[in-house]
């Protein structure tokens, strides 16, 4: 998630921008933690299938349409990742 937001700002905001894992909301004094923010999205998967959790296949349940942007750069580094497996 954190790749695809970071080339999804890159192409259609032209900067080099996405979430931070780690920051405080200051205006209700809180801190946010992504702990998952560098893990790997097959590495999340292959735990919740072990551990019998429900995976959630689709990019953004809360959407009501279709995450076509999204899925578009999930395949593009997909591709290259193919290409670069160390990526």
């Amino acid at each position: 998630d954190q790749a695809e937001s970071l080339l999804m700002s890159a192409f259609h905001n032209g900067q080099l921008r996405t979430m931070k894992a780690h920051y405080r909301a200051r205006e209700h004094n809180v801190r946010i933690v992504r702990p998952l923010n560098y893990a790997r999205e097959a590495m999340t998967r292959e735990y919740a299938e072990a551990a019998g959790l429900p995976v959630i296949t689709d990019n953004c349940p809360g959407c009501f349409e279709a995450p076509k942007e999204r899925a578009r750069v999930k395949m593009v580094l997909a591709s290259q990742e193919q290409l670069f497996p160390d990526l």
